[in-house]
């Protein structure tokens, strides 16, 4: 059976809801689509119609509205700006404008009644963001504040990264409104200067459009969502509650589209925009849903969401810091019932501005689900990772030929791909994860039961990793892809290998590996060094990789490894125009690289290709260049190695070593720590891992500051006038 839709726009005061009762059959499903010609948009909104201006106060208008409150507003498919401090600009990074001011005891004190303003910041250590419902104030003042959602780590909020939307004080400038839940006033400063129209404005409803919903036992099948709208769902960040599993988010499981209980149910060709939350959910048991060829954008949470129940796992875990006594562990392999989603995918999907309202969110997300193919999506433009996998439970994904950059945009220490593990054996205690991994190895894959694989992929993050396997991320096989800012980072996990990878200009960062984890690193390009913190074992294999330079080379093999592999270039065809296939004869043959192919990376629908933008491909530093002493840039300054008697007798130092400050960019971040022209870079200090980085060369100091660029700041030791001291820089 098919149900068309004519075009136009569908106002919905409650989400429409498929049931089993509905499904269609597997040799002819249930469709519902668009007739043609304009979609049909389906809107979680209601008009606002009829109303009664009057001007109230200078710009300020306002009018009586009935119903029921809402949290967004458009004039059109214009997003109207909620009132808040700072004031909005787009052009500021996060949230549009950030203030240590927003909370300020003098700013409270100008607040009558802040009861249902909202307090959204940045975590304190740049993980995720979190959002803070206000109440209102106690006797002495102060700000009464209700339980922060939306983040599941310790420690809170940031106090700088942060700003306060919903309170009427601060209705101050073009395109902001208010409205008084109590007195049903809605106050709007017109972005047009003129007098507000007496129709046109959309207010937001729920936070769903269309729900498919079964159980396992009775699930929703055979259902195609084909060539819809999905527009002006309200937001879900204060209904972020629910830790997901051994993960940093807590989350809302709502969507502009939700999808639970279902088999064989497929949302293709569809748009999602101007959405608070979620645009698509599959939430607890599904199996074979397939969402693809989809143009999500604009919305306040994640793109595509793949989430199971808790109730599915054996021995579950919440938070980082939680563990389990071994007596405790369940030692039966793999899911408990089967409440999560598997054999399921989201492929050829646009991807892109999303997260705009919640920072912990992705483009496409897997947490406790099973066989997930996420393949040939362009995702670009998050605030976080644009592909994020939450835990072990229970792997098998494939995460292929997809195009993910300007990622990690709003917040730090993530990557464009990202992973956690944590699984059931978990302890936060590095000593006691290989006291329990050495007496018990199989411990290990009783949740990452099938290995993720990572294959041909294009990646770039320019404020953290391009792939970055975090915290017990586990049973990953991570080959043929191109990474081309942050590189690979492997931390405290086991099984993984990475095989036939370009790491163009970076490297590969080892962070805190275990006795026995098994870890081979193979057959890669490098161009620079390992950046390794805290290694003592170095895992099954490193070898057969192509370095820069004789020296990177040696640094790796003073650790035992790399016994086999070469330095040189690569010898690349065409890098400026993102072509990495090495020429023959490259010294890349020689340790067993094989090209791949480099133009089918990303989104393949035509209607989808003609919209997609791609990554800005980065100048090449190759191993020739770095041998030389010419000047870089980087964080507004020029600098180039110390190379001369004279310039290592001018600055007072000890050998003929460092990173020589050239000029200074009064307006960069480098002058804003107070760094000068005659200044040398001689150390970054990593307080928090108890170790420095010597800086020897100009390259040097490129390549461990970009290890370090999701911190957000490094600690230098510098050498100035004959004098060493340290300076704080920001790297963002």
């Amino acid at each position: 059976m098919t149900i068309e839709l004519v075009s136009g726009d569908y106002f919905l005061p409650r989400p429409l809801v498929i049931e089993p009762d509905d499904s269609g059959l597997e040799a002819a499903p249930l469709e519902i689509r668009s007739a043609g010609g304009r979609p049909a948009v389906l809107r979680a909104a209601r008009r606002l119609e009829g109303l009664e201006w009057t001007r109230w106060r200078g710009e300020v208008w306002r009018a009586k509205v009935s119903g029921p409150a809402f949290e967004l507003l458009w004039a059109g498919d214009r997003p109207l700006i909620r009132a808040r401090f700072p004031n909005y600009d787009p052009k500021l990074s996060p949230f549009g404008g950030v203030s240590v001011e927003a909370t300020a005891p003098q700013r409270v004190a100008r607040w009558a009644d802040p009861a249902g303003g909202v307090i959204h910041a940045v975590h304190a250590s740049r993980w995720g963001g979190m959002h803070i419902p206000i109440l209102g104030k106690n006797a002495d003042g102060t700000l009464h504040l209700g339980t922060p959602t939306g983040n599941n780590r310790q420690p809170g909020p940031s106090e700088q990264e942060r700003f306060v939307e919903n309170i009427f004080e601060e209705l101050d400038a073009p395109g902001e409104w208010y409205f008084d839940t109590k007195s049903g006033w809605l106050y709007l400063w017109p972005a047009d200067g003129r007098p507000p129209a007496r129709t046109g404005l959309i207010a937001s409803v729920g936070r769903t459009v269309l729900e498919v919903r079964g159980t396992a036992e009775r699930p929703v099948h055979d259902v195609v969502i084909r060539g819809l709208s999905f527009r002006n769902a309200a937001p879900s960040f204060l209904q972020s509650t629910e830790p997901l599993l051994r993960s940093d988010w807590m989350f809302d499981r709502t969507g502009a589209v939700l999808i639970e209980g279902a088999e064989r149910v497929r949302v293709t060709e569809s748009d999602f925009a101007q959405l608070g939350g979620n645009a698509v959910v599959v939430s607890g048991f599904n199996r074979h849903v397939a969402i693809d060829g989809n143009l999500i954008q604009d919305v306040g949470g994640s793109g595509i969401a793949f989430v199971g129940r808790p109730d599915s796992v054996r021995s579950p875990l919440f938070e980082y810091h939680q563990s389990l006594q071994l007596s405790e562990i369940d030692r039966t392999p793999g899911p408990r019932d089967p409440n999560y989603p598997a054999d399921s995918s989201a492929d050829d999907n646009l991807i892109h501005d999303i997260g705009t309202i919640d920072l912990q969110a992705a483009g496409v997300e897997i947490a406790t689900s099973a066989r997930i193919s996420v393949r040939h999506n362009s995702i670009y433009r998050v605030p976080r990772a644009g592909i994020n996998i939450g835990d072990g439970t229970w792997g098998g994904h494939l995460i292929a030929d997809n195009d993910v950059f300007d990622t990690v945009l709003e917040t730090g220490d993530h990557g464009a791909f990202n992973s956690w593990g944590r699984d059931r054996f978990w302890h936060p205690d590095r000593a006691e994860m290989n006291r329990r991994v050495a007496a018990e190895p199989s411990l290990v894959l009783l949740d990452a039961l099938e290995p993720d694989i990572l294959r041909h992929n294009r990646f770039r993050s320019d404020h953290g990793w391009d792939i970055d396997l975090d915290d017990g991320s586990s049973n990953y096989i991570i080959e043929d892809n191109v990474m081309l800012a942050g590189g690979l980072k492997f931390r405290e996990g086991f099984a993984r290998v990475a095989r036939n990878n370009i790491l163009f200009n970076s490297t590969f960062h080892p962070h805190v590996w275990f006795a026995n984890s098994e870890d081979v690193f193979t057959h890669n390009i490098l161009m620079s060094g390992y950046q390794p913190i805290l290694i003592e074992h170095w895992g099954k294999e490193l070898d057969y990789n192509l370095f820069p330079t004789p020296q990177a080379l040696a640094r790796a093999r003073s650790n035992g490894t790399d016994a086999h592999s070469v330095a040189g270039s690569p010898g690349f065809r065409d890098p400026a125009e993102g072509d990495f296939r090495v020429v023959d004869g490259s010294s890349a043959i020689a340790i067993g690289f094989h090209n791949f192919s480099m133009d089918d990376f990303g989104v393949t629908s035509p209607r989808l290709r003609a919209l997609a933008k791609r990554p800005e491909i980065p100048k090449a530093i190759f191993s020739d260049d770095r041998q030389s002493a010419q000047p870089r840039q980087a964080l507004g300054m020029t600098f180039k190695s110390v190379e001369t008697l004279g310039e290592q007798s001018a600055a007072g130092l000890a050998n003929v070593q460092g990173a020589l400050i050239l000029a200074v960019d009064p307006d960069g971040p480098a002058a804003r720590a107070g760094l000068k022209r005659g200044d040398v870079i001689l150390r970054i200090l990593d307080g928090e891992y108890g170790q420095t980085e010597p800086i020897a060369t100009a390259e040097d100091f490129l390549a461990t500051y970009q290890a370090r660029r999701w911190r957000g700041e490094i600690t230098l030791e510098i050498s100035r006038d004959q004098r060493r001291q340290t300076i704080k820089l920001p790297i963002r």
